[in-house]
Parts: structure tokens; sequence; C-alpha cells
């Protein structure tokens, strides 16, 4: 004769003998709840993992490319900016000593001719206005 007692429902005994079958019933309608309850949530948590590993995933790979891709970029556009800049001031200094021994030429020079006319004195002069363009390129960019 089964014995009829209350049944535990945190603790259902491995064994059904000894319940009755209206507690059997309840045992396994309240656990039918729990594991559709269980698969409900094992279904939520894999799509919300899927999605948030999709994102980060695209989020990761969107990262390394637009780091490599703006590394690259940016090395080059400095390289070309600096270039040009440095052909830019260059060309600025050597044009400004070429207008100046233009007008020496057109209107005198102020001290002896031969001085001004040897290659050495030009180069020199060339030389320290490279220089002084090239402290003011310097001065100009850093800021």
């Amino acid at each position: 004769m089964a014995k009829n007692y209350r049944v535990n429902w945190a603790n259902l005994p491995e064994d059904p003998d000894g319940m009755t079958f209206a507690d059997v019933k309840r045992a396994y309608r309240k656990l039918h709840r729990e594991l559709s309850e269980a698969k409900r949530m094992k279904g939520a948590t894999e799509s919300v993992l899927s999605r948030t590993t999709k994102d980060m995933r695209a989020a990761r790979g969107e990262a390394k490319h637009l780091k490599r891709d703006m590394i690259q970029l940016t090395k080059k556009q400095k390289a070309n900016d600096e270039l040009k800049s440095c052909g830019a001031w260059s060309g600025a200094a050597i044009g400004c000593v070429t207008v100046l021994w233009a007008g020496f030429a057109e209107y005198g020079y102020p001290g002896p001719a031969w001085l001004f006319e040897h290659e050495f004195v030009y180069g020199s002069v060339c030389w320290f206005m490279t220089m002084a363009f090239g402290w003011a390129a310097k001065a100009f960019h850093s800021t």
C-alpha cells in the first residue's frame, strides 16, 4: 500500500515508490514547467551570447582594419606633407637669395663686387637662408 505523505518539492525522491499518483502528477507538472523555463532561459542566453559574439567579432575586425588603415594613411599623409613642406620652405629660401642677388646685380652690391660675385659667398648665403627658413618652418609646424 502506498504511503500518503507530503512531497518536499526541493528534494524529490529518485524513486517514486511511496508517492501517490497525484503527487507524481504534481511533481511531473512542476518538473515540466521548470524544464520549459530552463529551455527558454537557455535559448535566450544563447541568442544574446550569439549576438554579442557576432557584434564583438565585427567590432574587433573593424577596429583592426581601421587601426591598420589609419596608421598607414597617417604615415603616408605625414610623409607627403613633410616632403611638400620641406620643398616649399627650401624653395622659398633659395628664391629669396635669387631675388636678392638679382637686385644686387641690378642696383649694385653693398660691398666689393668681386666678393659678392664669388660662388663661396653665394653658397654661404644660400646655406644661411636655408637654415633660417628651416628654423622658421620648424617654429611654424611645431605649434
